[in-house]
């Protein structure tokens, strides 16, 4: 019985994606900011049956690589390259980096995360401040219609974390000129 438990145990705390009801890991993304000073944040998410039982925060290039498959990840065991799944064309790797084995390129679609919620870029620059225009339709956060479109995605508030597939199909939506059209439209 002791090593029955022991193994369940081990399962739970590893967060192994199985089909029998057990935690899952996965992404998670959150335009709210991050202590490191990114507008964004990243995490590795512990989920069972809907709920969050643990997050650990991820930096973005573990995010990048753990996504490209490029990484071990709990939330991509399976090495896949999801950003080619969902047509992300701003984070593909370069056709030589699986010969290379050490080119990572950054998913430049990232820097535009900030833009859905604030109305102009929030942080001053060093040579001062910094008048970017955002896509938001408030200066702090999105319109209610906006969060309306994030709540696609998971976002119904703005502290609110976007959850394993819905983080790519977002990705994919923001690189959409005309998804970001009707975003900025308040």
């Amino acid at each position: 019985m002791r090593p029955f438990i022991t193994a369940l145990l081990l399962c739970l705390t590893a967060g192994a994606v199985r089909a029998d009801g057990l935690a899952t890991w996965t992404f998670g993304l959150s335009i709210s900011p991050a202590s490191d000073g990114q507008l964004f944040s990243l995490f590795l998410v512990k989920v069972h049956e809907g709920k969050v039982l643990e997050t650990r925060p991820l930096g973005r290039e573990q995010f990048v690589k753990q996504a490209q498959g490029r990484m071990n990840s709990d939330a991509n065991p399976g090495k896949d390259d999801l950003f080619a799944k969902f047509d992300i064309k701003a984070c593909y790797l370069p056709p030589d980096s699986v010969a290379m084995g050490y080119s990572v390129r950054d998913c430049s679609v990232l820097d535009d995360l900030w833009k859905l919620r604030y109305w102009e870029y929030p942080q001053q620059g060093q040579d001062g401040p910094r008048t970017i225009q955002g896509w938001a339709a408030k200066p702090l956060k999105p319109s209610d219609r906006q969060l309306g479109i994030l709540g696609a995605y998971g976002i119904r508030l703005v502290n609110d974390m976007v959850l394993g597939d819905a983080i790519f199909r977002l990705l994919h939506d923001m690189s959409d000129p005309n998804w970001v059209n009707n975003y900025r439209q308040g």
